[in-house]
């Protein structure tokens, strides 16, 4: 009777034991559903909707070894956005602007999104906002000013051709 017994007893105790193994998978923190999708992710940023998990890079270009700038995309979200990071060496005077710049896929005029402005060694990380991933998107930086293009598709200006060393741009993703 008493083998009986502890035969019951061991039989619960291993289901007790194993049930966590045999519930459904969760979630882990990091892969949560995130606060925004596609269209909705337009102009808000991706960290604090936790669309950064899963960022990819898409393209990358370098000022030298003073500026990183990085195009990324989120598949969770449908977002792309600029993470940049600037050398907390870097003895630059000048104001460094960020910007996600888009232009539709099918075509017509092209548009700066959310401006990284005042990159310096005190503030050396920043993102713009997330915009469109059906748009065609490139990554820029330039010391002129917010929503000036470095690399812009037409000059407006006749016969305009302002020095690339005021700027860069990743090519149109």
């Amino acid at each position: 009777m008493h083998t009986r017994r502890w035969g019951r007893v061991g039989a619960a105790l291993a289901l007790l034991c194993l049930s966590p193994m045999l519930t459904a998978p969760q979630a882990s923190a990091d892969e949560a559903a995130p606060g925004c999708y596609a269209e909705s992710c337009a102009g808000k940023d991706p960290y604090a909707l936790g669309c950064d998990w899963d960022a990819e890079l898409l393209a990358q270009l370098n000022k030298g070894n003073d500026l990183e700038v990085r195009l990324v995309y989120s598949d969770s979200c449908h977002a792309v956005w600029v993470k940049a990071s600037l050398n907390p060496a870097y003895a630059g005077q000048e104001s460094l602007y960020v910007e996600l710049w888009s232009t539709p896929t099918i075509g017509g005029a092209q548009w700066a999104r959310g401006t990284i402005k005042y990159l310096t060694p005190d503030l050396p990380v920043g993102n713009t906002t997330m915009g469109d991933w059906q748009a065609t998107n490139k990554a820029c930086w330039n010391n002129v000013g917010s929503r000036w293009d470095p690399a812009p598709l037409n000059y407006e200006a006749p016969g305009g051709n302002m020095p690339r060393s005021t700027g860069d741009c990743t090519e149109w993703q």
